[in-house]
């Protein structure tokens, strides 16, 4: 997921941006609010991301898992990868934001494991940042009983 700017590569500085979930558990079928955010105190803004779930372990964890739904279609645009609709979502506009809020739909089978979101965020053509990678989201099983994690910070 690496814009293409030429001459220009990513940066290698800390992203001024926090990728944070609503739980650090996901279920089948479930849902996960996602959140960009602008660091606290901070005067910059972004003009682009792109992000998708992707599976921690297995032969296709470059592949996107789950999808994105709830699309404002006027500020969002959800992308098809691999075949797999809504999988894949980024701005629509080159409007500045300081946060943005997604919401991601976790498969219905419950064969893809542990998952991460990985993001590429755009400050403006010449200053973006590529695989942010958050920490893991783990699946849990539709019965059980195991607490999520409320506002788990996953990548800053």
């Amino acid at each position: 997921m690496m814009p293409i700017h030429p001459p220009f590569k990513p940066s290698s500085s800390p992203p001024p941006v926090i990728l944070s979930a609503s739980s650090a558990t996901y279920r089948p079928g479930g849902l996960i609010t996602l959140t960009l955010e602008v660091v606290q105190n901070s005067s910059t803004e972004f003009q682009g991301f792109l992000v998708q779930a992707r599976r921690r372990q297995g032969n296709d964890v470059l592949w996107p898992v789950g999808k994105f739904t709830n699309i404002n279609t006027s500020m969002f645009t959800a992308l098809h990868c691999k075949n797999k609709k809504n999988s894949t979502i980024a701005q629509a506009s080159g409007e500045k934001r300081k946060k943005v809020q997604l919401t991601w739909e976790a498969p219905n089978n419950s064969n893809y494991g542990d998952i991460y979101f990985s993001a590429s965020i755009i400050q403006d053509y010449t200053t973006f940042w590529v695989q942010m990678n958050s920490s893991t989201l783990r699946q849990v099983s539709p019965g059980s009983s195991a607490a999520a994690v409320s506002a788990h910070r996953l990548v800053r």
